[in-house]
């Protein structure tokens, strides 16, 4: 067997799927293999529509993937994915004492196991993990009250939920391309641990992701994730108005990427400037209204908005940011400097690896690949005697053979288990944690549907 620890890293986006594979070396996690696939409307918002279709993709993109290494087979994957399926709902469970009670993380975990018993997911959704927030005792909001004696306490938590229909079409899809999941992650937080500093979280933030179908926005606040909410629009939704102007969409797609908001007349244009900026601003506008309402219904304190994400890349966005979004601090933050290079062989654009694929490479632990050595041939001495009389011991052949068909590199469809009764692994198991877990580790995961809107 290998020593090396590959990290397979698997991105689902709502414009494409990528998938690209690591090694922690000692400057830095060196990337040995990418790929990727446009989604052809086969993932819409993020949401897997058609089985067959996502799963071929995977399939391909394995393929292609496993072609840029030596003998190496893909078995596992880190899975980053986001979308219209996840929201969350929060609780609160009380616990009281006859006499001053110093807390112990064993109360915390009966907290967390009585929480597990009351919440009640809606009809048609899955309960997938539980997110803690502050507890209250003594009259005083606290992020740990491990140690703090009390007779009463309160503790809340946000309760993650998934349409079930949702996360068996994606389990399914993954089964197809025969790869099991090591783990599964909220992209935007996975984001968010590497695009915002200790303090963006602590002074009260925005992430603004805006994609191609959906925009998210992740808001923090005294260090923790508070909400977060993803609005179905997205840059896409620039091109298809374009497209009305009775271009077509390679052409609209263009206008958008290299022409942008406010930029001087070309005679070339297939449509006026004007009405180019007119459309641009427009759909902005939508975006970043919906954006300042989701802020200010949270209730939490944001200071800052920080912008990703390809729509975020628009020409002279900044003009409509400073017009939609006054009083904010604004920030664009599109490309970022991560710790990575690329191997000699790769040929990759600027913004292939996305801080979704790196924060995956940098959480993955595993390894997700297997080696094949194979031994090199050896001679074999041939006694000259043994082809003696060949042609009077040789039996006649048939006049024809049937042809050998080599099976496939890696079948459409498996039946290979996904590693246990819950498909992704750290995103869906272990609802309860241990206390201290409880109060130090709080996960960065969390979404609200938004599909109603």
């Amino acid at each position: 067997m290998g020593t090396n620890r590959y990290i397979v890293a698997i991105e689902i986006g709502s414009s494409k799927v990528s998938g690209a594979i690591g090694m922690d070396t000692y400057d830095g996690i060196k990337i040995v293999a990418y790929a990727s696939e446009p989604v052809n409307g086969f993932i819409s918002k993020g949401v897997v529509r058609n089985v067959d279709e996502t799963g071929n993709c995977l399939t391909s993109i394995i393929n292609r993937m496993e072609a840029q290494m030596t003998n190496v087979c893909i078995e596992k994957a880190y899975v980053a994915f986001g979308g219209l399926s996840l929201h969350s709902i929060k609780s609160t469970v009380t616990k009281g004492f006859d006499e001053y009670t110093k807390i112990v993380p064993e109360i915390i975990d009966e907290m967390t196991v009585e929480n597990d018993n009351i919440f009640s997911a809606p009809t048609g959704y899955q309960k997938v993990k539980v997110i803690p927030q502050e507890c209250k005792l003594n009259g005083e909001v606290v992020l740990s009250p491990i140690g703090i004696p009390t007779k009463h306490i309160e503790c809340n938590f946000l309760n993650l939920v998934i349409k079930e229909q949702y996360l068996k079409q994606l389990e399914e899809s993954f089964s197809m391309s025969n790869i099991a999941i090591m783990d599964a992650f909220n992209a935007t937080g996975i984001e968010a641990g590497i695009m915002l500093s200790d303090d963006d979280r602590r002074n009260g933030c925005a992430l603004v992701n805006i994609g191609s179908e959906t925009t998210t926005v992740a808001i923090y606040s005294n260090a923790l994730l508070r909400n977060l909410v993803v609005i179905p629009l997205g840059s896409e939704n620039i091109t298809r108005d374009l497209c009305a102007e009775n271009i077509s969409h390679q052409e609209a797609e263009q206008l958008k990427i290299f022409k942008g908001y406010a930029s001087e007349s070309n005679e070339n244009d297939s449509i006026p400037t004007k009405t180019i900026d007119s459309i641009i601003s427009a759909r902005v506008m939508e975006i970043l209204q919906n954006v300042k309402y989701r802020i200010e219904h949270s209730k939490e304190v944001v200071n800052s908005i920080i912008f990703t994400g390809g729509g975020a890349k628009l020409k002279n966005i900044e003009t409509l940011l400073n017009e939609n979004l006054a009083g904010y601090k604004l920030r664009i933050l599109t490309d970022i400097s991560v710790n990575y290079h690329v191997d000699e062989n790769l040929f990759l654009t600027k913004d292939a690896i996305t801080p979704t694929l790196y924060g995956l490479l940098k959480i993955g632990k595993e390894n997700c690949c297997r080696e094949e050595i194979i031994a090199p041939a050896t001679e074999t001495s041939i006694p000259e005697s043994l082809f003696a009389n060949v042609e009077e011991k040789n039996p006649e052949l048939p006049e024809e053979q049937e042809a050998v068909v080599p099976e496939p590199k890696r079948s459409k469809k498996s039946s290979r288990s996904n590693g246990g009764g819950n498909f992704f692994g750290g995103l869906f198991d272990n609802l309860t944690k241990k206390g201290k877990e409880f109060m130090n580790n709080i996960t960065e995961e969390e979404a609200e549907d938004e599909e109603d809107n």
